[in-house]
């Protein structure tokens, strides 16, 4: 599956489903992000203030491999749910 690219843009107070998207250097500003299959990427983004949720269903490690290609703030979590708030939480990496 090719995925739409999107380069360069700032996203805030949005929903997005990151399923058939590449984003790179974006930044997300108080925004949910969801997360339903592995059919994304994203590359030097930068988040603050948002919320990931991820399909509990999706491996672990793909998706840690995923997160550590951006950057967050304090106030950016991650949850390995089913989009039902919050649920378990996933340490984000430290950059």
């Amino acid at each position: 599956m090719e995925l739409s690219l999107i380069m360069n843009e700032h996203f805030q107070n949005e929903t997005i489903c990151f399923d058939g998207f590449a984003f790179k250097n974006c930044v997300f500003t108080d925004c949910v992000i969801l997360i339903t299959c592995m059919d994304f990427e994203f590359k030097n983004c930068t988040f603050f203030g948002s919320t990931l949720h991820i399909e509990p269903s999706l491996p672990i490690f793909e998706i840690s491999h995923q997160l550590s290609q951006s950057l967050y703030d304090d106030s950016t979590h991650c949850y390995r749910d089913d989009y039902q708030y919050p649920q378990t939480a996933l340490p984000l990496p430290a950059r």
